[in-house]
C-alpha cells in the first residue's frame, strides 16, 4: 500500500497546535525536557486524532471484478493494513467463491 503524505492544512495545524500547547507548557515554568516530552506527545496526539476523524468519514467500497458475483465490501474507519486485506479478498474472486 502506498504511504500516505499529509496535506499542508493537516501540517499546519498539527504544528500550530503542538507549538501552542509547548509554549504554555514553558510559561508554566516547567523544565526544557518535561516542555519537549509535553510538546512531542500534543503532536502526536493531535495527528492521530485528525487521521482518526478522517478515517472514518471516508467510506470506500470495493467490489468483485468477476461478471456476476455479489460480493462488494464497504469500509469506513479501517486501518490500512485491514483495508488492504478486504480489497485483496474482495477483488480475488478464488478468495471468495461464489459467495453471496
Amino acid at each position: 500500500m502506498a504511504q500516505r503524505t499529509s496535506d499542508p492544512i493537516t501540517v499546519l495545524l498539527v504544528t500550530a497546535a503542538g507549538a501552542s500547547i509547548t509554549t504554555q507548557v514553558w510559561a508554566s515554568g516547567a523544565t526544557l525536557a518535561v516542555t519537549g516530552v509535553v510538546g512531542f506527545l500534543a503532536v502526536t496526539n493531535i495527528a492521530w486524532t485528525i487521521d482518526t476523524l478522517r478515517r472514518h468519514r471516508t467510506k470506500h467500497t470495493v467490489a468483485c471484478p468477476k461478471t456476476g458475483c455479489p460480493v462488494r465490501i464497504s469500509m469506513a474507519g479501517v486501518k490500512p493494513d485491514e483495508q488492504t486485506r478486504l480489497i485483496t479478498f474482495a477483488v480475488d474472486h478464488t478468495q471468495h467463491g461464489s459467495a453471496a
